[in-house]
């Protein structure tokens, strides 16, 4: 008899061990979906925006976009930690870990998303593309004053103070902007512009010489600032930028343009034709080209 309860013993034992095998099995395989929603700061769902989930445990990667409500949702979903990677255009992205549980019901992943700077500066820029300076100055200003720390629309201001022949009110929202971000390579090469436009060459040099010149592979900035002189009548000096505009890249029509107006300018013709057969040569097709054919009829 003894022996008889060991043996049943044993066999309860066996059998409860499987059947905490089983359920432990059960456990891992069970899968419940996950639901978010995403808003931004003032309340409003965000349709479009890109769910991204990672699973730590083994890196599976599932991409979700959100509906009209700002709504996404998983179904069966494996259970661990997850990181959550949200994005959305106009909006800074977000990232967060949360633990997807095999057993209770899921609580709904709410997050909210902050927009970025340039967003709220959209409307003024479109403007600004338009040319309604004033318009988009007057967007910037609105937006200065609800957000005075968007350090981004001093430059954007006074951009639109120079489109508006005020100069002054250009440099100092310029300066603004460079006090925030002083190795801003644009922001320097606009003061020059401004400086040159409103007279002061020397300052506008100073300026532009914090650049490097050698790691400035944009031959636009050479060019743009070729204008400038040559708008002052600072012939010799729009020569050498334009000169160097093209250093950066000899097919750059306009500025072989230029650069035959200011020899014209200078009363060297010869180097005015060779520039002017340039444009025809690089853009023939161009209305700059045109111009050149009948500039070059002139001189000839």
């Amino acid at each position: 008899m003894k022996k008889l309860r060991i043996v049943w013993i044993m066999s309860l034992f066996v059998l409860t061990w499987v059947i905490v095998i089983y359920t432990n099995t059960l456990y891992a395989q069970v899968k419940d979906p996950v639901e978010g929603t995403v808003k931004a700061e003032d309340g409003k769902p965000i349709e479009g925006a890109k769910v991204i989930l990672i699973s730590k445990e083994d890196g599976t990667r599932h991409e979700l976009i959100t509906s009209k409500n700002g709504i996404w949702r998983k179904p069966n979903i494996n259970p661990g930690m997850w990181v959550v990677e949200v994005r959305a255009e106009g909006y800074t992205g977000i990232s967060i870990t949360v633990r997807v549980f095999p057993y209770r019901e899921n609580k709904p992943i709410l997050v909210t998303l902050s927009p970025t700077q340039e967003s709220f500066l959209s409307k003024g820029d479109s403007l600004y593309e338009q040319e309604k300076y004033e318009e988009a100055l007057e967007e910037y200003q609105r937006v200065l004053a609800e957000n005075p720390d968007l350090h981004l629309v001093y430059e954007r201001i006074g951009l639109c103070y120079y489109e508006l022949d005020d100069f002054e009110n250009a440099v100092v929202n310029l300066k603004r902007f460079l006090e925030k971000e002083p190795q801003s390579k644009e922001t320097l090469l606009n003061l020059s512009i401004v400086y040159i436009a409103k007279g002061d060459l020397e300052e506008g040099m100073k300026y532009f010489n914090q650049l490097d010149e050698k790691s400035l592979a944009d031959p636009q900035l050479f060019y743009t600032i070729g204008i400038a002189l040559f708008r002052k009548r600072q012939i010799d000096g729009a020569i050498d930028f334009f000169n160097k505009c093209l250093a950066k890249d000899p097919n750059y029509f306009e500025a072989h343009y230029q650069l035959a107006l200011a020899h014209i300018n200078k009363g060297d013709m010869e180097e005015a034709k060779k520039n002017l057969q340039k444009v025809i040569e690089l853009a023939p097709e161009s209305e700059l080209a045109a111009s050149a054919k009948r500039m070059l009829e002139t001189i000839e």
